[in-house]
């Protein structure tokens, strides 16, 4: 019992020492939150592999449709181009100044397009990553728009930069996605099923 209390007390008084030093610490301002000091290699692995947990799991009742129609593609490409360029590399691109200058920095999408499930990266866009500068786009664009973005990513992998500006013409020419990211603009899309509705442009085969 006497073990026991001592075991119990050094815990305790653990704790304490380690609050008040973390308080310390952040009171201070000792620790440095610029975007050119990077975390340390351990503090940079528990922060992603708790971003990957969590994104698989709060992705895991979503439903994909399936994915790849040309005209998904040609609406995903008029969404990329607007929303996504400024951090995020298309097939053929730069990275911008801007995203050069982020830590993390964006992800490669052409890996992300060859490892994550489809739900994992309509999660991301839908609902954004904290601390990071990823928007949750679901507060803006509807989910059949999400799901095009999604398609888009997940063909990014076997997609050359022509292919890629052949679709952002073709979405141009055809005044695809335009006026499409306001507040509110996009009816019944956001009720609670909505996320999880099909494409209606499965069956027109995959571009690559």
């Amino acid at each position: 019992m006497k073990t026991l209390n001592v075991v119990l007390t050094t815990l305790v008084v653990s704790g304490l020492v380690a609050g008040a030093t973390g308080a310390g610490i952040i009171y201070s301002g000792a620790y440095n939150v610029a975007a050119d000091d990077h975390h340390l290699d351990v503090t940079y692995w528990i922060l992603n592999k708790a971003r990957q947990r969590s994104v698989a799991a709060h992705s895991a009742d979503i439903q994909a449709p399936e994915l790849g129609g040309h005209r998904q593609l040609v609406q995903g490409a008029a969404h990329f181009s607007e929303m996504c360029t400024g951090c995020h590399v298309p097939p053929g691109g730069q990275m911008s100044e801007a995203a050069e200058g982020m830590y993390p920095q964006p992800p490669n999408l052409a890996e992300s397009g060859a490892e994550m499930p489809a739900r994992q990266i309509f999660w991301t866009l839908e609902h954004g990553i904290k601390a990071s500068g990823m928007p949750a786009w679901g507060k803006s664009d509807s989910p059949e728009a999400l799901w095009a973005v999604t398609a888009l990513i997940k063909a990014f992998p076997n997609m050359s930069g022509d292919q890629y500006q052949t679709l952002v013409k073709e979405a141009k020419a055809k005044g695809i996605g335009e006026g499409e990211h306001s507040h509110g603009g996009h009816g019944d899309a956001h009720e609670p099923n909505s996320r999880h509705s099909e494409s209606t442009d499965h069956n027109e085969g995959h571009h690559a």
